[in-house]
């Protein structure tokens, strides 16, 4: 019998948070709570992936003792763009 690989979760940005939204993200549920989340570019990447909302993956964080994320190179060059605008006064809100 095969081991089953164990999944990428993806902390998303629920939608209603009025924050930086990536150019290209898509709206998506929970796979816990099926609250709306944007999911970037990026995370389209990542294989064998749950895509969960800050809350369910906080709790499940805190639940677990973690402490620490991992963040992809193409999700440091989507952070990298956001405070290049932000520094260049060409930020834009959640487009919700």
């Amino acid at each position: 019998m095969a081991e089953e690989e164990e999944k990428t979760v993806l902390i998303c940005m629920p939608i209603n948070f009025n924050g930086y939204v990536v150019p290209g993200s898509l709206k998506v549920k929970c796979d816990r709570c099926s609250e709306l989340v944007w999911v970037a570019p990026s995370g389209w990447l990542v294989p064998n992936k749950d895509i969960i909302c800050w809350h369910c993956g906080f709790a499940e964080m805190e639940k677990e003792g973690t402490t620490t994320v991992r963040v992809t190179p193409a999700q440091l060059e989507e952070i990298e763009e956001y405070r290049r605008q932000k520094q260049g006064g060409h930020y834009e809100p959640n487009p919700r």
